[in-house]
């Protein structure tokens, strides 16, 4: 697991640690998150009236068949993405209905994927090419594994109720994307293409994340 992660867990639990010490509290929750960063479990505890630490993992998935067209060319496509997690936030109640987040994740997937089949012939130049000898291609991008995240939450952190309701609004911060694309057949020479889409993406570096959160305190 990433260095990083583990320096952010130790320093969050030792300063939460030190306000444990000075109150005592019923207030763990059971959280089940649902938003675009996928669905999950989270425990969160309140350390102090105003500082918390939540520790949880998500997991989405997306396909999309024949989610675009291609000039000149009639194809079978098919777009996927997976985002799986694992994540730790500190939260600070700035107000009782707001709360500062941040903290980072370990990505177990964080990659997508666009494979393009032709599905009719061509012909250019006075030859014809079946589809099967076009060729397929398939396109492949991938980030790596630590993601700092910083937001805002709305909706109290800690109720006097045993259910209660939150959202979360904020943004996962990820690497520059890398882009592989490898073709058969008559597609063959795009691999060289994957170099300069990797420079053209390197700006897809913000992942949202919009959260509803469903939280369930353990204790009364």
């Amino acid at each position: 697991m990433n260095k990083n992660f583990l320096t952010l867990f130790v320093l969050l639990v030792s300063t939460m640690t030190l306000q444990a010490q000075s109150f005592h509290a019923d207030s763990t929750t059971l959280q089940l998150h649902g938003g675009t960063q996928g669905f999950g479990l989270a425990v969160r505890h309140n350390f102090s009236p105003k500082l918390a630490a939540r520790l949880g993992g998500s997991y989405g998935s997306v396909r999309i068949n024949d989610g675009f067209s291609v000039n000149n060319l009639s194809t079978d496509n098919t777009i996927k993405g997976t985002f799986s997690n694992i994540h730790l936030y500190g939260e600070y109640s700035a107000l009782n209905w707001l709360r500062i987040i941040g903290g980072a994740a370990y990505l177990f997937k964080a990659d997508a994927s666009v494979v393009l089949t032709p599905n009719e012939s061509v012909t250019q130049d006075g030859i014809t090419l079946q589809p099967d000898e076009i060729g397929i291609l398939t396109t492949e991008i991938n980030y790596k594994k630590f993601a700092p995240y910083l937001g805002l939450g709305f909706g109290h952190g800690l109720s006097q109720k045993r259910f209660n309701v939150n959202l979360d609004l904020g943004c996962y911060f990820l690497s520059a994307p890398k882009v592989t694309m490898t073709g058969t057949e008559y597609l063959s020479d795009n691999e060289q293409n994957g170099p300069i889409i990797t420079e053209n993406m390197k700006n897809y570096r913000f992942l949202p994340v919009v959260q509803l959160n469903f939280n369930y305190k353990l204790s009364k």
